[in-house]
């Protein structure tokens, strides 16, 4: 497989196609046989079968619909799954909100909410094998070098709505990470085979020194943000100021909810996304936030240097003019 490495994450080279991209082109083997155009049709017309569909299978589609947790996928587990590629990076343990407007990605999420309030059957795929099902992949495209990540987060749609143009605004939540093996198609959307990742062996997650860690990593983010409010002189909500993640999380989801908060370093999210173990993430984290923890405390102490500790602003001027 062809790889290159960037700000310590992993992308396969992809290769741009006109109005589509051929993710995995030189990189992610494909296999032999081709996909199939899908074809959008009119909620009268549906899709080829979807009036013959059976009662029970609509049935069963609507009750896999009901907002429960979905089971977690074993490690080593192989697949074919829907990827979603976005200049972002998704994680376990994180909420991620989309919007969905382009009309093969309508097609897509319609499918994956098949029976659920609201959502138009005319554009629903009842011959997928994720009909239904809520879940798909989200993986980092590196819109210059469209390099896609070869880690990705399995997303559950938890919540949905529909807007008067067609728009559907799908909230998610992150469940756990896989590993593309190969492209199995790359339209209308990407599908490829991916393989769980054995996250459960992880033995350290739960140990006395991650427990620590975790405690440590959620201590400076407190810092961090009581820093940065000091900085700018103003005050947050307490829900920001001490979120309940950083108690009610385990250091397992910790290490990767701390990582949704670098969203301005994406790459720096995704070296994290692919780092093998929780202590290793943890360690991660804590070196940034220390190093985000000394730097704002030093312009806090810049700031108070300069500030005048009486009278107004105008008293600390020097005097206007020169000497005589």
């Amino acid at each position: 497989m062809l790889a290159f490495s960037k700000g310590g994450c992993t992308l396969i080279p992809c290769t741009p196609a006109p109005q589509t991209r051929a993710w995995g082109a030189g990189g992610v083997p494909h296999k032999a046989a081709p996909c199939q155009q899908q074809q959008r049709r009119s909620s009268k017309d549906g899709w080829p079968g979807s009036r013959r569909l059976a009662t029970a299978q609509r049935q069963r589609r609507a009750q896999s619909l009901v907002p429960k947790a979905a089971a977690r996928k074993p490690g080593g587990l192989r697949e074919q799954l829907p990827i979603f590629p976005l200049g972002l990076v998704a994680l376990p343990a994180t909420e991620v909100p989309l919007q969905i407007f382009e009309a093969r990605y309508r097609v897509l999420f319609s499918t994956l909410m098949a029976g659920a309030e609201g959502i138009d059957e005319g554009l629903v795929n009842p011959d997928k094998a994720w009909c239904g099902s809520r879940l798909f992949g989200m993986t980092f495209i590196d819109q210059k070098s469209q390099g896609l990540a070869s880690i990705g987060t399995l997303l559950e749609i938890t919540e949905h709505s529909n807007l008067e143009d067609g728009r559907l605004l799908v909230n998610n939540r992150g469940r756990q990470r896989f590993k593309i093996l190969e492209v199995v198609e790359e339209s209308p959307v990407l599908v490829c085979e991916v393989e769980y990742l054995r996250d459960e062996e992880d033995e350290g997650a739960n140990s006395p020194e991650a427990v620590a860690l975790a405690a440590e990593v959620a201590e400076l983010f407190r810092s961090v943000v009581s820093l940065s409010v000091k900085l700018k002189a103003t005050s947050v909500p307490a829900d920001i100021a001490n979120p309940r993640q950083l108690t009610e999380l385990g250091p397992f989801d910790l290490s990767f909810w701390v990582a949704s908060l670098f969203a301005g370093s994406p790459y720096q999210q995704q070296a994290l996304l692919e780092e093998e173990t929780t202590l290793g993430r943890l360690k991660a984290s804590q070196e940034l936030l220390s190093g985000t923890q000394r730097y704002l405390g030093a312009q806090v102490a810049l700031v108070g240097a300069f500030k005048p500790s009486g009278g107004s602003e105008s008293d600390a001027s020097p005097p206007a003019g020169g000497p005589d």
